[in-house]
Order: C-alpha cells, then structure tokens, then sequence
C-alpha cells in the first residue's frame, strides 16, 4: 500500500545517515533503524573500505542513495561515467529511490563542489526537463 496519497511508495519506516564515525557501532551494537540513507558518491568507488561496510551494512539494512554531484541544472549533459557508476550502486543496494540535487555546480568542466541555485526561468526549466 502506498505510504500516502501523493506517491506509490511503500511506507519504509524512518531512517538516518551513514557515517564513518558511526560504523564501528552500526556494525557491533546493530541498532534498531529502518533504514540508513547514503550518499551515492562515496561509494561510487571499486573496492575499499566504504563498498566492505556497505555490504555488511546490505546484509542487515536497506539503503536509500541521496547524491550530490549529478547537477540537475547544469546546462552541460550528465557524465555517462558518473551514470554507470551510479547504476553499479543502485543495482548493489537495491535502494527503493534515489534522490540529489536540482542545482548547477560546474561550468566547462570545472567544479565548484557547491549546490549553486537554479534562476526562476523559463528556459531553466527547459534545459532542467
């Protein structure tokens, strides 16, 4: 059953943010929590430390994805690099959604690793869409 009127989506309980600092509890106390959300980028790696928590965390949570490099707004298309990594992830953690920013952060292939807004215009929305 949809969790409210406004969206198809199960109702998944309540969950908090993945943290480094957290790991060593979350792994030996395992505490009481639906779900933990990540962000996408900092396990869009192919191998290390954060993919090995992230499995043990898979073997006993759900995981929601939340990025914050894809640029919705940016007038250049997205990194079909960025975008298989991406899927890798999603396809690893089976997370319900995914979610980032609608914000523009880089030009001409530099980046200024902020969520810069969007201008309230027509021909944002287009470029956006």
């Amino acid at each position: 059953m949809p969790a409210n009127r406004f969206n198809g989506f199960t109702e998944y309980g309540v969950g908090i943010g993945l943290r480094i600092p957290h790991y060593r509890h979350i792994l030996s106390k395992k505490p009481v929590v639906d779900w933990f959300e990540i962000i996408s980028e900092n396990y869009m790696v192919d191998g290390g430390r954060p993919l090995e928590v992230l499995d043990q965390i898979l073997e006993q949570y759900n995981v929601v994805q939340h990025g914050v490099s894809m640029y919705f707004g940016s007038a250049s298309a997205a990194d079909p690099e960025h975008l298989k990594r991406l899927k890798r992830l999603v396809k690893r953690t089976k997370t319900p959604w995914l979610s980032d920013h609608l914000c523009w952060g880089s030009v001409d292939g530099r980046y200024t690793h902020d969520l810069l807004p969007m201008p309230y215009t027509w021909e944002a929305v287009k470029v956006t869409a």
